[in-house]
């Protein structure tokens, strides 16, 4: 008998909590409250090609360019919201590392920022990382999330490198990964604020305590676990993933380390049906969606579409609730069957994984 039934939803409780979650409105929940939330398309350009990742990657087309990314600040600034939030996202956002520290100086003495919280997440897969960037970075208004998987094996078999797009022609699977394991000592030592955000595909699905392990054996600070979006999953693979959830989950809960596992807070799910607003490298203002997802959704950038950013003004009144989104994409793909499947099961594995944080949250 497995030990975690008692956690694990029915077939009608993962509806009933889904039509919960898309009543909520929006993901600005909790922690996150009263927040706006824009996301910067840097680039497209990136060392690595993850599997599960389904952005359209090149290393010949154009980044953003900093009057639209200043552009882009300026219309989140329009936000009548208390707390702020720019999310530096690509391809490899180090790779425009000046671009980068103009944007963050620009954003900070904004004189329409008021006195508004404002944070910053910065991408990066850490090939680019070093002692001098880690250091740049450290400040109380800056989050790293660190696109890590585990150990060489797991990077090798889901993250292999794009040599072609490597500034550095000689790098080779293992030299990457020695520079991305030398970035976490360098954002350790440096004292920036930063979390490990592993993903987990459907063929890994059993190995989730592995990513937990390989956190707290590196000394990260913070961890996030996901499961990859746009992916069929198996109810075998799904069975795997939440056990493993709820396996990592109980154990932090019993032996409280120092590190935070984000998991206990999250309010993000289901993933599919990410809400926040992202400016491409063209300007082009869409629900985030439309790029993480393009390469096997690629008809979501015409459905997620929300106009060129110059004839934009208020900011508040883009966001879409859940249950937009959700009526958007499912329309998107109501004449094609095998798509609306993977979207339809990906939101409810979603729901099964909010269920699951929740019911954990509220055990004794």
């Amino acid at each position: 008998m497995n030990p975690h039934n008692a956690v694990l939803p029915t077939a009608n409780e993962t509806d009933d909590h889904l039509l919960s979650i898309l009543g909520r409105g929006s993901v600005n929940l909790g922690a996150t409250a009263n927040t706006e939330r824009l996301m910067l398309m840097m680039t497209r350009s990136c060392q690595l090609r993850c599997g599960y990742c389904w952005v359209e990657k090149t290393e010949t087309g154009p980044s953003l360019p900093i009057a639209v990314a200043q552009e882009a600040i300026d219309w989140l600034m329009h936000s009548k919201r208390q707390k702020l939030e720019i999310q530096f996202f690509g391809g490899e956002p180090t790779t425009q590392w000046d671009t980068l520290l103009t944007l963050l100086n620009y954003a900070r003495t904004h004189p329409n920022r008021n006195g508004r919280a404002l944070e910053f997440i910065v991408t990066t897969n850490g090939i680019g990382m070093s002692e001098e960037r880690a250091r740049q970075l450290s400040a109380p208004d800056l989050l790293v999330l660190f696109s890590l998987d585990g150990d060489a094996t797991t990077h090798r078999r889901f993250r292999p490198i794009h040599n072609s797009g490597a500034s550095n022609p000689t790098w080779t699977q293992k030299n990457a990964w020695q520079q991305i394991e030398n970035s976490i000592g360098y954002l350790n030592d440096s004292g920036v604020r930063w979390f490990m955000n592993a993903v987990v595909p459907p063929a890994d699905a059993a190995h989730v305590m592995e990513r937990y392990t390989f956190a707290l054996n590196h000394d990260v600070p913070a961890l996030q676990l996901n499961y990859a979006v746009g992916m069929k999953w198996p109810e075998r693979r799904v069975h795997e993933y939440l056990n493993g959830l709820i396996t990592v989950m109980r154990c932090h809960r019993k032996t409280e380390p120092k590190m935070q596992l984000y998991n206990w807070r999250s309010a993000c799910e289901p993933v599919m049906l990410s809400d926040d607003l992202i400016v491409d490298v063209d300007g082009t203002v869409l629900h985030d969606g439309a790029i993480f997802l393009e390469r096997g959704f690629p008809e979501l950038r015409q459905h997620y579409h929300r106009h060129a950013l110059s004839r934009l003004n208020d900011f508040d009144s883009c966001r879409w609730s859940l249950a937009q989104l959700c009526d958007v994409m499912c329309q998107a793909y109501k004449e094609d069957p095998e798509k609306l499947e993977t979207v339809l099961q990906n939101i409810r594995m979603g729901a099964a994984v909010d269920w699951v944080i929740e019911t954990l949250r509220n055990e004794r």
